[in-house]
């Protein structure tokens, strides 16, 4: 049974029961796909420090796709060098504000707003001391949540509202600000275990967004 679990965002009072049993299924499968993606780019804490140093973020992200209907390969995860404050240095030398999405738009109030208004019309906020709307680990939330509504829908009615709902936030945002962000990454010389990282988010978004259209039919 699959339960998902929101790391930067949280339900409101119109948003579904956080805790609800769904079984494991392809559509499951994506949505721990993107809970899993979304803690590889969280600062790093030292169960992120013991996932990297041992080489297991990628175990992570093959037990999280074992059900996927698409093939996807996030290839070797490489073991970082150093220390856990090594680590985090690259973290913030590579990302800091690169990994919101209103560094890669020309009007970033304008993407700030538009993201915060997906969150409402689905029931969720950020909370107080929150992490932005728009960074990575936010938006990955939304897909999951999104993803988790479509697998525990009843109906096929609103499990294709939920898949066209993905592709909108998707087409809009995750995939014209990750690629650039991917780019960024590739110019600043990155340490191997983040360019893995950003590699196999990308690829993955790419990957699932591909799958959903074809569903989808658009």
């Amino acid at each position: 049974m699959f339960i998902y679990s929101l790391s930067g965002l949280q339900l409101t009072e119109s948003g579904a029961p956080v805790a609800v049993e769904v079984e494991d299924n392809e559509t499951t499968a994506r949505t721990a796909m993107y809970q899993t993606l979304g803690r590889m780019f969280l600062p790093p804490d030292e169960e992120h420090w013991e996932l990297a140093h041992d080489g297991r973020w990628a175990k992570e992200l093959d037990a999280a796709g074992t059900l996927l209907a698409f093939p996807f390969d996030p290839g070797e995860q490489p073991v970082p060098d150093g220390n856990r404050a090594a680590l985090d240095a690259e973290y913030e030398r590579l990302f800091s504000d690169a990994i919101r999405a209103s560094a890669w738009f020309d009007d970033g109030s304008s993407t700030h707003d538009e993201v915060v208004r997906f969150y409402e019309y689905f029931g969720l906020k950020t909370g107080e001391d929150a992490r932005p709307v728009d960074h990575v680990v936010t938006e990955c939330d939304f897909m999951q949540y999104l993803t988790y509504k479509e697998a525990a829908a009843p109906s096929d009615r609103l499990r294709g509202s939920y898949r066209r709902a993905q592709l909108d936030f998707v087409g809009r945002h995750l995939s014209v600000w990750l690629p650039r962000l991917a780019d960024h990454v590739t110019a600043s010389a990155p340490a191997p275990f983040y360019a893995w990282a950003t590699s196999a988010l990308t690829g993955f978004v790419a990957s699932d967004h591909a799958y959903v259209t074809a569903l989808v039919g658009a």
